[in-house]
């Protein structure tokens, strides 16, 4: 980009930029780079959003040296609402002009026209160019080209290309786009569609005096440094971006500007857009990698810090608490975010900053019988030179006392401090050490014997206190080494499990890392009491386990003592007529739904909602009962006591199978929540 504005400018001759100097433009000397103009015609359009017919727009000549205004001035005004503008017979003494634009504009956030009027200028070299667009952009930068050229001696095409891309970087926009006076928010191509992000987020929900006193400030921020560190300012952006593209309402400023016909293409400014809150939120990209992964808002400053949010489809989103937690706690995502559980409890410890999650408990670790540490001399090294941490957030790096442990595990998971405790816990994530291969122990005992030639002692097994596991309670399964140092104990908890991986599965091990003051009562990581620890499903819908193939504790939540599981069933053989299956499997699902609904009420519950509902995500449930035709047949029966109140949804589905063969199957999914009044035993 720089280097298409500044060969134009050498074809003017070495005498134009080639001087040395201090006071012309650019940097050369006397008046040598100075260029006249004459008879020259302007054209352009000029956009906040389309400034509306008849607004006034000027060409103003600058001192080639100084590029202090010398009063020199033409005018033309809007022709349509286009923003189109064409002035002729232009003659400058010097080739350095600012064009400015006043008046009403089309706001693309309310699609009507803006309430106030609005002044955009444009720093231009019009030697080599007869089309000049006004936009935001070229407002922007006007004070830093300006400082740039005159305090820097840096030449203007140089300068322009300097400050546009620092604007931008602001805003978290990076590319190789054209110069800011070819850009029109009303065509396609990215740096057309980065313009007009900038110009969604700079107006946001601000009123035209609120959006001309951000320019403002904003123009002398950047000035003379390059950045804007309005904080305040980005945060509160960032909050109205992600609550307008969370309830859908961004999608209307496309319909705006389509609403307007003055294009057939709006350039795909949404992806800068979103980019802007994610980063400001410090979640990063949402593509198909980080699928289902979770992450925690860490910016302090918005409305919404700490809220979680779910990668699902390409989009950061808030999902239903219940399904956040479950989608976290089950499928282990890839993120520096622990779960965020909470005891309805007021005792117990809460982290603070820096932590990736809340976890309360007032119990103690249960240690038993030491045993000796396991140790070989064989070492089998499953890592590869590429393996190394990767820090997420705000995790703080591992204190030096315990930074060897970094070679043992691929990267960390999660962080946690405690309020009114120096205590600090690191998770870290599974080591993968082969299908069904023996390097794990070779691996850990590698481990072990570090431990203790860093001092560390082994003191025994106690059961898993680690918020990567939370799904079982792991019982005496962590192995405890620990070294008191300067005042505090370094302890390191070992797990040793397995992942089912299709028929086959995989060696695995956890790290927990945790530092205290010698002396203090260590917190646990995890609420042992916690309702995500029920191990079965209460009396008042036991009868239902009888009716699934397979059952999932699948979340919880302690605050609100809500606890919901999922029970997935098949209903009927397999049928390969792809005919008739559909039509056939839809009179089975209801027949079964009739049969079911005398086993409810037999058990005392009460049929409250029955309906036909579509499938939006082709899938539900933790089983992922699919629906071939798109459909699931749902009831819901409730039942209260004096314990709880049992509300059960039964979904049934006619579900497509199988990858060379297509046979059909009806399913049904139970998804039972349970609202008890008190905490239960």
């Amino acid at each position: 980009m720089m280097l298409n504005r500044i060969l134009p400018i050498f074809t003017l001759g070495v005498l134009f930029w080639g001087c040395t100097g201090d006071n012309v433009a650019g940097g050369s000397s006397g008046d040598e780079g100075v260029v006249a103009v004459k008879d020259w015609e302007v054209a352009g359009v000029s956009q906040k959003g389309p400034f509306v017919t008849g607004s006034a727009v000027t060409v103003q000549e600058l001192d080639g040296i100084t590029l202090k205004q010398t009063g020199k001035s033409f005018k033309g005004s809007i022709k349509s609402d286009k923003g189109d503008f064409a002035i002729k017979d232009i003659n400058l003494e010097s080739q350095y002009a600012i064009l400015e634009a006043s008046g009403y504009y089309r706001d693309e956030i309310t699609g009507k026209k803006s309430s106030g009027t609005v002044t955009l200028r444009a720093l231009t070299d019009l030697s080599n160019r007869k089309t000049v667009n006004i936009n935001l952009l070229t407002h922007l930068e006007y004070e830093r080209v300006s400082y740039l050229v005159t305090e820097k001696k840096m030449p203007i095409a140089e300068a322009k290309s300097q400050a546009e891309s620092e604007i931008l970087a602001a805003f978290n926009i990076a590319g190789d786009f054209a110069e800011s006076e070819d850009l029109n928010i009303l065509e396609s191509g990215d740096g057309n569609a980065a313009l007009l992000a900038l110009s969604v987020l700079m107006q946001a929900d601000a009123d035209v005096a609120g959006l001309t006193e951000r320019m403002g400030e904003f123009s002398i921020a950047i000035a003379e440094g390059g950045t804007w560190d309005d904080v305040d300012t980005k945060a509160a952006i960032a909050d109205w971006v992600c609550d307008a593209d969370l309830k859908g309402t961004l999608a209307n400023v496309r319909k705006n500007i389509e609403g307007w016909k003055y294009t057939d293409s709006v350039p795909a400014f949404e992806k800068f857009v979103t980019n802007f809150w994610w980063d400001n939120y410090g979640l990063g990209v949402c593509n198909e990698k980080r699928k289902n992964e979770t992450k925690r808002n860490v910016n302090k400053l918005s409305k919404l810090y700490n809220e979680y949010f779910v990668c699902e489809n390409g989009r950061w989103l808030i999902p239903e608490e219940e399904t956040a937690k479950s989608s976290s706690s089950k499928k282990g995502v890839s993120s520096s975010s622990v779960t965020p559980q909470s005891s309805s409890s007021s005792k117990g410890p809460e982290p603070v900053e820096g932590s990736s999650g809340k976890e309360k408990s007032s119990s103690s670790i249960a240690s038993s019988s030491s045993s000796e540490a396991k140790s070989s001399s064989s070492y089998v090294n499953p890592f590869s030179s590429s393996s190394c941490p990767v820090t997420y957030d705000s995790i703080p790096e591992l204190p030096k006392e315990v930074s060897f442990l970094e070679r043992f595990f691929d990267e960390y998971r999660g962080y946690l401090e405690f309020e009114g405790s120096s205590q600090k816990d690191w998770f870290v994530v599974k080591k993968n050490t082969g299908v069904y291969s023996s390097n794990q122990d070779s691996l850990l005992a590698v481990l072990a014997d570090t431990l203790a030639l860093r001092g560390f002692a082994y003191k025994g097994k106690v059961a898993c206190d680690s918020v990567n596991t939370v799904d079982t309670v792991y019982e005496d399964s962590a192995y405890v080494y620990e070294r008191k140092l300067n005042g505090l104990v370094y302890k390191v908890s070992i797990t040793k499990w397995w992942e089912r991986n299709m028929f086959l599965g995989t060696h695995l091990y956890d790290l927990k890392i945790v530092i205290f003051e010698d002396g203090a009562e260590e917190i646990p990581s995890v609420n042992r009491s916690s309702l995500r620890f029920e191990t079965e499903l209460p009396e008042e819908v036991r009868f239902l386990d009888g009716y699934g193939s397979n059952m999932q504790h699948g979340a919880w939540n302690d605050d609100s003592l809500t606890s919901v599981w999922t029970i997935g069933h098949d209903m009927s053989p397999s049928c390969k007529d792809v005919v008739g299956c559909d039509s056939l499997g839809r009179a089975e699902v209801e027949a079964r739904a009739d049969s079911i609904r005398l086993v409810f009420a037999d058990n005392g519950f009460a049929l409250v909602g029955e309906d036909i509902v579509p499938v939006y995500h082709n899938y539900r449930g933790i089983w992922g009962t699919q629906s071939a035709d798109g459909l699931y047949h749902r009831t819901i029966y409730e039942k209260e006591t004096e314990k709880a109140k049992y509300s059960v949804y039964t979904y049934g589905a006619v579900s497509a199978r199988g990858d060379f063969t297509v046979w059909y199957i009806c399913v049904l999914e139970f998804e039972i929540h349970i609202y008890y009044k008190s905490k239960p035993e």
